[in-house]
């Protein structure tokens, strides 16, 4: 297909029986290597018959949760646990994610930002070209995991990008439910008018099942965030069929259903300096609340600048740094559904 890379598959065989650790080569010359191809590291177990599954993280470099958990996953996992194939991709942006950094380092680019890609574009256009076209399409589900990476700190919580199909979007529901996380995050499709280009939608065009899922923030990962990971990750892998046995997963909690497809979920900063924020991931909040302050360091006797939410709903991002620059993001909210049908006050 003209939409796949030439890609270069080493050690890897996705219809091989078993299980196979390999990489994906995304060529990438460079004055230290000419013929240097990237090598995404790439798991495949394949066992019987059944559906086809592709766990994802490092789409963003800097969020660790998923990578670690994803590692994990791919070390310890067997055949014999397994009825279908897995799939797993712990560091889809692998440029970006050995740096430690949201955009990859050799061309600036975001790959949730960039599908369906460009089989002839620059590496991280290959990249999303290849995962969409050479992964995502052989794929019955697709779970890709993501935190708030080194700017934000992201309330734990499933991510969906609902379907118009009521089959389908009662299926992503499913498997949100048993993701089991603290909220579950509903977007239109068209809310956003980035959301053409994430994995999420990408997976969707290919007729996969898809959900996503953020778990902390901050640039770093803990010991219950990586263990939420991996406990959700079991309990939506059995939920598609994937796993048999018997979990060692605990059951999943009651989620939260949060609805994120209003123009006002974001507050911004308008001016540059040091933000001292008021109130913290899963906080409600109201018209007129308290948001934050931005303090002038720089400006000797300047008054700080006051922050104030304009509607009802759960606290859902909020930025990490201090250091503040016009145009930065320093809350996002999510609503109720009670509230999200009342509309904003």
């Amino acid at each position: 297909m003209a939409d796949i890379p030439n890609v270069r598959l080493v050690g890897i065989d996705y219809d091989r029986q078993g299980k196979s650790h390999g990489y994906i080569g995304i060529q990438h010359s460079t004055t230290r290597s000419c013929y240097y191809w990237l090598p995404l590291p790439i798991t495949s177990i394949r066992s019987g018959s059944g559906p086809t599954v592709l766990v994802m993280s490092g789409i963003h470099g800097d969020e660790y949760e998923g990578q670690i958990a994803l590692s994990r996953l791919a070390a310890e996992l067997q055949p014999t646990d397994v009825a279908g194939r897995i799939l797993i991709l712990p560091m889809a942006n692998f440029p970006a994610a050995k740096a430690g950094t949201r955009t990859s380092p050799i061309d600036g680019g975001d790959l949730n930002r960039l599908f369906p890609g460009e089989a002839n574009g620059s590496v991280t256009q290959q990249i999303a070209a290849y995962v969409e076209h050479g992964l995502m399409s052989i794929s019955d589900f697709v779970i890709d995991l993501h935190a708030g990476g080194s700017s934000i700190m992201h309330v734990a919580a499933a991510i969906v990008v609902a379907e118009a199909d009521a089959l389908r979007f009662q299926q992503q529901m499913d498997l949100a439910e048993a993701f089991g996380a603290p909220y579950t995050i509903v977007y239109a499709s068209r809310s956003q008018p980035h959301f053409g280009r994430i994995a999420l939608t990408a997976s969707a065009r290919q007729g996969a099942i898809a959900i996503g899922a953020e778990l902390g923030g901050a640039g770093s990962a803990t010991s219950s965030s990586i263990s939420l990971a991996e406990q959700a990750l079991v309990r939506v892998l059995r939920r598609t069929g994937i796993l048999a046995g018997t979990s060692d997963a605990p059951p999943p909690t009651r989620t939260q259903i949060l609805s994120s497809d209003r123009p006002d979920t974001m507050t911004w900063a308008m001016e540059a300096g040091l933000f001292e924020p008021s109130v913290t991931v899963g906080s409600e909040v109201s018209p007129g609340d308290l948001a934050g302050r931005i303090h002038f360091v720089d400006s000797p006797g300047r008054p700080s600048a006051e922050y104030r939410f304009d509607a009802d709903g759960v606290v859902t991002v909020a930025r990490f740094m201090t250091q503040v620059e016009r145009g930065d993001c320093l809350y996002r909210i999510a609503f109720k559904p009670d509230a999200h049908q009342k509309g904003h006050r």
